[in-house]
């Protein structure tokens, strides 16, 4: 195996064609430097240097080498460029994954940000219900991704805004008007419903249940967007989370609730406690609180809130080196 100090060397006498000159620039003394070379020499099995008078000019395998050599030294100064870089969050690859209303509601927007202060940060979306995130970012396929977690589980995270439960009812279906109605509300309703294992149909299945109803569902679909279309023609009630509900007009938007209670899940950002953190996660958090917090574009994550709200929603925290810092309540996707 070559010696990258040895070519380093090498290349310095190279250029200067000057031991005493390369000695001075390398911090080695005239004579360690001569060992160094004489010693890549033996290891090569060629001369590199001939000495003509007093001269020093590069032998035939030297010149042939020499290119080589510096193209090297310069791949290995990149290489260890990009290590710090990554030690430091600003180089590498980031998989994140998320649900499709997600990616669209807040990553789209996130991601713009990431790219223009991090250009070689690089990405990958992968997309999917709740429990087959969670699976990903254990099995280490995504590094990262937005999801709600179950009550128990092992995986580190970052708790970022509540998602809420609403429906989408055209005034056709005779729905008590106003911002929230009570889940039994819907038990008589056809309803449109996302598959099992996406968050919102978690959360609603366990809700019918705590309600004691039992619903009638024409529809299971993966598309929010095709439960929109579904419901805003009439053929029944869709059930969505507020992540989803950006484009819908207010006017057909009702937050479901249970006994008075808005009916809602954390959403986090989610990353495995025993695999390598990777270091872009960082940067990357960092983009996503911002954006939730601060950015103009967040206004489609912020959802209309049930008057039930005000005194039942539980507050918002995110954990910072380990200490609960308590927030307030957030609407969001």
């Amino acid at each position: 195996m070559l010696d990258l100090r040895a070519l380093q060397l090498f290349v310095a006498v190279a250029e200067r064609m000057s031991v005493s000159r390369a000695a001075h620039a390398m911090h080695i003394s005239q004579s360690a430097l001569s060992r160094q070379i004489q010693a890549l020499e033996a290891q090569l099995g060629v001369r590199l240097f001939d000495r003509i008078g007093k001269r020093l000019a590069l032998s035939a395998e030297g010149v042939d080498l020499l290119p080589r050599a510096a193209a090297l030294l310069d791949q290995a100064r990149d290489l260890s460029g990009r290590v710090r870089a990554m030690s430091g969050g600003e180089v590498g690859l980031l998989r994140i994954g998320a649900t499709p209303q997600t990616i669209e509601a807040l990553l789209s927007h996130v991601l713009v940000g990431l790219r223009q202060k991090y250009p070689a940060i690089e990405t990958s979306l992968l997309e999917g219900p709740n429990d087959q995130l969670l699976a990903l970012v254990e099995s280490g396929e995504a590094h990262v991704a937005i999801a709600a977690l179950p009550e128990q589980h092992d995986f580190e995270h970052q708790e970022l805004f509540m998602g809420r439960l609403y429906a989408i009812a055209p005034p056709e279906y005779d729905l008590p008007r106003g911002d929230s109605v009570d889940i039994r509300a819907l038990a008589a309703l056809p309803l449109l419903l996302l598959r099992k294992g996406f968050m919102t149909r978690s959360l609603f299945d366990r809700a019918c249940l705590q309600a004691g109803i039992r619903v009638r569902s024409v529809l299971e679909s993966a598309s929010t967007q095709t439960l929109f279309a579904l419901a805003n023609a009439g053929h029944g009630v869709a059930v969505v989370s507020s992540t989803a509900i950006s484009h819908t007009r207010a006017d057909k938007l009702v937050g479901l609730t249970l006994d008075g209670r808005p009916l809602g899940q954390m959403i986090s950002a989610v990353w495995s406690r025993s695999r390598y953190k990777s270091s872009v996660l960082n940067p990357f958090l960092r983009e996503l609180t911002a954006y939730i917090d601060h950015a103009p574009g967040a206004r489609t994550l912020r959802a209309p809130v049930p008057r039930a709200d005000a005194a039942t929603s539980p507050s918002r925290s995110r954990p910072s080196g380990g200490r609960r810092r308590p927030g307030s309540p957030r609407p969001g996707a």
